[in-house]
This record gives structure tokens, sequence and C-alpha cells, in this order.
């Protein structure tokens, strides 16, 4: 089945029909309520391709792609099991399993991947993981689409789909929560936004190469791993007034010091449990809860 119709052109949906398409793979039609998105499609993939404001105006097709929000997946997936019951029905929600889709073939076919704009969807799709769900047919289809694009196939069960998808923003979404809370603590220190971004993210570039060279947590550095209370106490006076900030430094700071026990990392008990105190002292979260 290397003809394929999708529902849903935002930047996944478009990511994807443009990556298809490069693949050889046919698409038979697109179809989005947003008269912007479905005509920015068609441009990209530069040829003529049928589209539609509605689904049920799209031709046949032996397999659809849902690539909308999360809340819609259902009501589309059943328009389009009245119209097509014998169609593959694939969605790319990372939280949602293929069950969604209704009886029939189906498959979850998710990009373990971020796409922050269009373009950046388009360069990154290509090479990506990709997490899969689903019946025979439709884990047999998605295996062959993550090879034509040079990704990784990783099956999941149906069940663990929440979990999957709640480690995947704590990766993607929750670093930018990093990023932003170190560069107000880099501003607070006279750093400009744009210089400090600029060094933290060579500094974060440098600590993934370590994490995927070293593994985790083998691969943290710094003051708590060190045992330097002398520099964790400097920190927390020099945190005083930001009381925000110190609260979420003292979460991040204890939850290291439960990755640094669990992970067996060579710290003295003693050192350890000198910072834990003394953070405690000064924090809501305690011992990492």
């Amino acid at each position: 089945m290397t003809v394929v119709s999708i529902v849903g052109l935002g930047r996944v949906g478009t990511a994807l029909a443009v990556a298809l398409r490069k693949k050889g793979y046919g698409i038979q039609g697109l179809a989005d309520r947003d008269p912007g998105a479905l005509k920015r499609a068609i441009n990209l993939l530069e040829g003529e391709v049928p589209g539609s404001l509605f689904i049920e105006d799209l031709p046949s097709s032996p397999v659809f792609l849902i690539a909308v929000r999360d809340d819609a997946i259902e009501g589309v997936a059943k328009r389009l099991r009245r119209l097509y019951p014998a169609a593959l029905l694939v969605h790319t929600s990372g939280l949602h399993s293929s069950l969604i889709l209704g009886e029939g073939h189906r498959l979850s076919l998710h990009p373990l991947q971020s796409f922050a704009s269009l373009e950046e969807a388009v360069s990154n799709l290509p090479g990506s993981y990709f997490t899969l769900e689903g019946d025979g047919v439709g884990l047999e289809w998605g295996k062959k689409v993550v090879g034509a694009l040079g990704g990784v196939a990783m099956e999941i069960n149906a069940a663990q789909k929440p979990l999957y998808h709640l480690a995947a923003c704590i990766a993607s979404n929750y670093l930018i929560t990093l990023l932003y809370e170190a560069l107000k603590a880099m501003e607070a220190a006279g750093i400009p936004w744009k210089e400090g971004l600029s060094g933290l993210g060579a500094l974060v570039d440098g600590t993934l190469r370590n994490a995927k060279s070293c593994g985790v947590p083998q691969a943290l550095t710094g003051p708590l791993v060190r045992g330097d209370s002398g520099t964790i106490e400097c920190h927390l006076k020099s945190l005083q007034p930001y009381g925000k900030l110190k609260d979420f430094y003292c979460f991040m700071a204890l939850r290291t010091l439960q990755m640094i026990r669990e992970g067996s990392l060579p710290v003295s008990p003693d050192a350890l449990r000198a910072m834990e105190d003394m953070i405690n002292r000064e924090s809501n979260h305690r011992r990492g809860n």
C-alpha cells in the first residue's frame, strides 16, 4: 500500500506528506478545514494532488493518515470508517492508542521528534524514531514507512501510550522549561537573554553528546556529583532574592541527588546527606517528593 491520503495538514501531516512523496508514495488526497493549510501543503508537494476542506470529498484510498489534534481523532476516524470500512486508518498521536480508530485495520504512528515550525518538521522527520502500535496490517505498513524514511521503529503496547507520551514531554517540552529558568538566572547575573541562550545552547549540546556517549546518569557533572556542598551553599545564598527560582533549583537538586543514589554514582554517603539536609532546609520539596 504505497498510496495514502492525509487528513490534517499542520506541521506533522504536511511534513509526512512531503517526506512520503519524496520516497515514492502516492498522495491520493489531502483534507483540512483550513484553506490556507491545504493550499500550503499542495504547493509544497509541487504536483496535482486532490485537496478538499471536507473528508467526504476525498477519493477512495487504501490508507488514510489522520494528523489532526488529539481531541478530533476519534470523530475523524468514525467518519472515515463509515465511508471506507476496509481502509487502514493511521493516526500520529503520541498519547492515544490505535484503538481510538475503531474496528478495522489500524495503526498509531508517532514520530518521536520536535516540530517547532513546518520547516523544522520537514527537516527533522527523516531519520527520526517512530513509535508504532496497531494490528498486524497496520504494523506491517508502519514498519515499511519508517524504513523508507530512514527512521527507527519502536513497538509499544496500547496501554503504555500515556506513559510513553509523558516521557516525550519531559524530554522535549520540559527541556525548554529548564532553559527558561536557566536564562532567568543568567539574566539576573547580568548576561543578556540572547547571549545566554547561545552559551547555554552550546552547553546543552555538549551535555547531550555526553549522555549519548557515557549514558544516564553516568554523564552527570557538576557540584552534586562531586559532593561539593560548599558550592551548593553558595548557590542557595545567591537565590535568596529569587523565591520561585530557588524553589525550582531545590526541587531539581533533590531529584538529582535521588538519581545519584539510584545510579550508584561514586559520591560518599556523608556528602549526599550533607547536601540533602542543606537543600531540605531551604525547600518545600522534601527528599525529591
